[in-house]
């Protein structure tokens, strides 16, 4: 396990940046634009790193993944620096495009270097430690977003966040090595053939649709629920911080006893349903609580036990139908992010011009169930 070390610091540090911005750069954003040019941000981050994911491959061929990710957090530090010291909107708009472009990538490369030094046996035990200490990084940024984020001022956040990237970066130099050929599976294939590759191999399309849905999930809270519950509901950020935490708990507690049970007694699929059933029941209530932050708390902490299953079973259930050098079919799995962000974005401007603001709720319950039945088709591991 000491080879993973460095790749388990370098990540939680760059979850400590994270989790200190997820739910902030909507706020930012607000104060320079309308909800929706916001979504329009967004929109084009989202396509930025889907075309990064798209070319990454080549790039990882040509280029490596250390320099790739070495870059990657160069330019996130410059550009949330940036985003605190900006007083314009077009720069603030840029830097967010440039951040949210390649926020991701940094995620995507850290995996392969994870899986390259995973043991298969032991996939959901690692990923399941893995995801719990990027959870606990998210957990400490919000602790960073809640005593920083005072009267509105982001600016202290935002040069904290920056800040913290030192370690990681220094880490990419010194400590992360890559024993893999430089070739990788897929890489030149085209993508419509890299794509029928994927749609042909059943089980990692299931659990790609599977993901995506939770993505969605994720993009929507990440960007619609910090929106509703300050602007529209009026809690101040100190109780939107502190439901947040309450929040992520479930992230700790279960991802790596889920990942663990994942490997050697259940298998994935029966967490993956429980976690879907969880999530989108959170959701249908959502709507009727108002502004108490005691039901909101209850509510998001009881979605997100769901999510954490969900997200441990369908990393551990893709990487074992997996190996370090399938980056083509891991580029397909990690563009659920940025795909839901595309998504989220287009769904919101047409439901919130079709909808009140809280019915984006239970459209998202909608989403939810059909990951579902996604779910439910998968050949388990056990």
């Amino acid at each position: 396990m000491k080879r993973l070390v460095p790749v388990f610091v370098a990540n939680f540090f760059f979850s400590l940046n994270f989790g200190a911005l997820l739910f902030l750069n909507s706020s930012l954003l607000g104060q320079f634009f309308g909800p929706d040019t916001v979504s329009l941000l967004f929109l084009i981050g989202a396509i930025g790193n889907t075309l990064l994911f798209l070319s990454a491959p080549v790039l990882i061929e040509r280029l490596g993944k250390r320099f790739l990710l070495l870059l990657s957090l160069v330019l996130v530090t410059i550009n949330t620096v940036v985003l605190a010291l900006a007083t314009t909107a077009f720069v603030v708009a840029v830097s967010f495009i440039i951040y949210a472009s390649l926020v991701y990538m940094v995620f995507y490369y850290f995996d392969i270097f994870l899986e390259e030094l995973s043991i298969n046996t032991k996939t959901g035990e690692i990923r399941g430690a893995y995801i719990t200490l990027i959870h606990f990084g998210l957990i400490a940024g919000l602790l960073v977003l809640t005593f920083l984020a005072v009267d509105n001022a982001f600016k202290p956040v935002y040069l904290v966040a920056a800040g913290l990237l030192v370690f990681p970066i220094l880490l990419s130099i010194f400590s992360l090595k890559s024993s893999s050929p430089e070739w990788h599976k897929l890489h030149r294939r085209h993508e419509w053939q890299l794509f029928q590759s994927w749609w042909r191999v059943k089980s990692i399309r299931r659990v790609t649709m599977a993901r995506l849905t939770l993505e969605f999930f994720y993009a929507s809270m990440i960007i619609y629920t910090p929106l509703y519950l300050h602007g529209i509901l009026g809690f101040e950020w100190n109780v939107i911080g502190v439901m947040f935490i309450i929040m992520l708990i479930p992230f700790i507690l279960f991802q790596w006893p889920v990942g663990m049970l994942a490997d050697y007694f259940v298998g994935e699929k029966e967490f993956m349903i429980i976690g879907f059933l969880f999530m989108g029941a959170s959701l249908l209530f959502m709507p009727y609580l108002g502004a108490n932050a005691v039901g909101w708390a209850i509510a998001l902490f009881c979605s997100r036990v769901g999510a954490s299953f969900i997200e441990i079973t369908t990393d551990s259930y893709f990487f074992k139908h997996i190996d370090a050098t399938d980056t083509g079919f891991l580029s397909i799995f990690r563009l659920a992010k940025p795909a839901s962000m595309m998504l989220v974005a287009v769904f919101g401007a047409i439901t919130l011009n079709i909808f009140s603001f809280e019915k984006i709720f239970f459209v998202i319950a909608i989403v939810i169930f059909l990951g579902l039945k996604e779910s439910l088709l998968l050949r388990d591991t056990l």
